[in-house]
């Protein structure tokens, strides 16, 4: 991506905005340690916390977080009521809480900030990205999404609908640069909530209304902005340099077996906040991966039997989809040894990485 130039006032306060409920604390608090951690101590820092029912205990571990790591953060908590959406599907967590992206020009009263979902650890300084002037015709800068490749990924039925093209480019949201003035002006919450609330056939809740409402105003970043865990898992080193997004799983829920959750769960405990395993959710995700592996070569021989048939009967899309599936747990299968030895080496290179989370690089 080619940014624009930097900002006349470089050392303006970084507006880093992030929405959690009680259940993605473990999120919150790992990701803001994270972020906190390789920004230069002496920039300023506007934390806003859309709060979707944050309790007083987590609040005030949270607010100890910042203090032990920063100097100046000016920490807000925003409670938020979803209710607006309340016509829309539900998203991860039967919540509406996934769509408080949307509400980031409405609630706030900055021109800008930078968005960051729960589920991410960031290794690099977020300075960088906000500094950078969006083109005027792009109120928003993301990532290519590196599972959903399309528009008609998302919905055919959508991008039909809206006369887009089916292969226009489809961006993951859970890290954004977001010109919010941009976004008022063109009425953005508003048509959103009308694009939601039709529950139609979106398939990735806010993250579907961006991408369709935005198409062609979102300006490319460079893939370390936001990088998918499942491919840091498919590194051959620990490389990091980047904005680590988990998802697929939520670690502290379970997560998923890789060099990326054990990743996760050396920094919650340098954070003070350790990832706990006993907990239901987390006992029910490893039971659920358990049955996943179990079931991966009926799958590798099956998916291309159901693919022929599909194909039999016309089918081409699903067989399409069949044949790929089929390959996936084939290449899962046959590199199986190979994949646990390099995890085993690279989990124990992981394992003696320290996070000093009491002061920045750059104090």
């Amino acid at each position: 991506m080619e940014h624009s130039s930097a900002k006349e006032n470089p050392m303006e306060p970084i507006v880093l905005a992030l929405a959690s409920n009680e259940r993605y604390f473990p999120g919150l608090y790992c990701a803001v340690a994270s972020a906190l951690r390789y920004l230069d101590r002496t920039r300023e820092v506007n934390l806003k916390v859309l709060d979707g029912g944050i309790s007083q205990t987590s609040r005030d571990t949270f607010s100890k977080l910042i203090d032990r790591i920063r100097g100046v953060v000016r920490l807000e908590f925003i409670t938020v009521n979803p209710s607006v959406f309340g016509k829309a599907t539900l998203g991860p967590g039967e919540s509406h809480m996934t769509y408080c992206r949307i509400l980031l020009p409405h609630l706030l009263d900055v021109p800008r900030l930078i968005y960051l979902d729960c589920d991410v650890l960031v290794f690099r300084d977020l300075a960088e990205l906000f500094d950078f002037e969006l083109p005027l015709d792009k109120p928003i800068a993301a990532v290519r999404d590196s599972e959903t490749l399309s528009l008609a990924d998302d919905s055919r039925e959508i991008t039909h609908a809206m006369k887009l093209p089916a292969e226009g480019a489809y961006f993951n949201c859970g890290v954004m640069l977001m010109n919010l003035d941009a976004l008022r002006k063109q009425d953005f919450f508003e048509r959103a909530v009308e694009f939601l609330n039709r529950k139609s056939a979106y398939r990735f809740w806010d993250q579907s209304a961006i991408n369709f409402l935005l198409y062609g105003q979102i300006d490319e970043l460079p893939e370390y902005w936001n990088r998918a865990s499942w491919r840091f898992d498919a590194q051959q080193n620990n490389d990091l340099d980047c904005v680590l997004h988990y998802t697929t799983s939520a670690p502290w829920l379970g997560g998923t077996r890789g060099p990326a959750q054990v990743l996760f769960e050396r920094l919650a405990v340098d954070a003070g906040l350790p990832v706990n395993r006993q907990a239901a959710d987390f006992k029910k995700k490893r039971r659920q991966e358990l049955f996943r592996n179990a079931l991966a070569p009926f799958r590798a021989l099956a998916f291309p039997v159901v693919s022929l048939f599909c194909k039999i009967a016309g089918q081409d899309e699903k067989c399409a989809a069949y044949q790929k599936s089929a390959r996936y747990w084939l290449y899962y299968i046959f590199n199986a040894p190979r994949r646990r030895r390099l995890h085993r080496h690279r989990n124990q290179e992981i394992s003696r990485m320290k996070f000093n989370l009491c002061v920045s690089p750059r104090a």
